[in-house]
């Protein structure tokens, strides 16, 4: 059954379908491997990428920060143009969505503060110590937030700022911080609550989110999988990372610690292997890179779940639209953030999602 959306925010919706196709083919993604970067930045800018390059040449020369700042500045409007499209029911969702933004951003700074790297404010995102664009301001903190976040001192004085903000939660891993300097609790909660939060908002109550679930649902166990099969490799015990896990996936912790205990990683792996990822996981198999086989399930989930989205309701339609944008923005850094550390073209295709 096709629900349809309110008509107040149809025209929104509408200017969405009509914007779907600006966005780069998986064709003309994969052209730019062939070009060095200045090449890639006059490509980019025949495309929809001329406002965004322009903006950002009047604060950089550098073509590689002037590409990585216009590819933060794209997918930030495309996604508010999605944002705006969104239709009552679906905005508690959404909003907890983009929070993602803000949890990227927050692990970058307060990693930053452990390992004494200074990161800096740039225009819409932070900028790491090489001057490279990372976490973009489009969550619900503004960028006055993340000012004031940068200017701290410490772990505890940037988590004391974010209390004003729910993150309340953190304050237990901040005791453990103090007693251990381990940041990885800390980080890992964030991500506890954030997907435990999505699962909950992800209920609009119009009978349309049952792809969203699922794909969610699997993205959690992607991250789950990918937690256990690390501490594998690295002869972690489960007790150790138990905590990590987070619920609300489609395997149970009870599920997920029996096949940790087998101790084998390609059997970790397997059990994606309806995802028909056998080339990923024999990869795996001769290189024990665990990124590449991550970058791969990535790439499965989106073309498993985002087809069906794109065909069925408003809500799930404006969904994929953003999930579009950022594999778009994901894409273009790898291969721009690898041509600048002189990556072999192969190498690099391995990482495109």
């Amino acid at each position: 059954m096709v629900i349809l959306i309110n008509t107040t925010y149809s025209g929104s919706y509408g200017r969405l379908k009509v914007h779907f196709g600006d966005y780069l083919s998986d064709d003309f993604i994969k052209s730019l491997l062939e070009l060095d970067i200045k090449d890639i930045r006059l490509k980019l800018y025949e495309k929809t990428y001329r406002e965004d390059i322009d903006k950002a040449t009047s604060s950089s020369n550098d073509d590689v920060q002037i590409i990585l700042t216009a590819i933060n500045r794209h997918v930030v409007k495309n996604s508010k143009l999605a944002l705006f499209a969104i239709p009552p029911p679906m905005k508690s969702f959404m909003k907890t969505y983009v929070s993602k933004w803000d949890i990227e951003t927050i692990k970058a700074i307060i990693t930053s503060k452990v390992i004494h790297h200074e990161i800096k404010s740039g225009d819409g995102f932070i900028m790491s110590f090489r001057d490279i664009p990372l976490g973009i301001f489009a969550g619900n903190l503004n960028s006055d937030d993340f000012r004031v976040l940068l200017e701290k001192n410490d772990v505890d004085s940037v988590v004391n700022y974010l209390l004003n903000f729910g993150y309340n939660y953190l304050l237990k891993d901040l005791e453990e911080y103090k007693k251990t300097g381990d940041t990885s609790m800390l980080l890992s909660s964030m991500d506890f609550k954030y997907y435990n939060d999505l699962i909950e908002k992800a209920l609009f109550y119009n009978g349309d989110e049952g792809q969203i679930i699922k794909y969610i649902k699997s993205v959690i166990d992607l991250k789950n999988i990918m937690t256990l099969a690390k501490a594998l490799e690295l002869k972690v015990d489960y007790e150790k990372i138990e905590k990590s896990i987070i619920e609300n996936g489609n395997y149970s912790k009870q599920a997920l610690a029996d096949i940790f205990r087998s101790g084998d990683v390609v059997e970790l792996l397997s059990v994606f292997k309806h995802f028909n990822i056998s080339e990923s996981i024999d990869y795996y198999k001769e290189n024990r890179n665990l990124s590449f086989f991550e970058v791969s399930m990535r790439n499965a989930l989106f073309k498993q779940y985002v087809p069906v989205m794109l065909s069925d309701t408003a809500s799930q339609y404006i969904f994929a639209y953003i999930l579009a944008a950022e594999r778009e923005r994901d894409n273009l850094r790898s291969i721009i953030i690898g041509k600048s550390y002189n990556l072999d073209s192969n190498i690099i295709e391995r990482m495109l999602i």
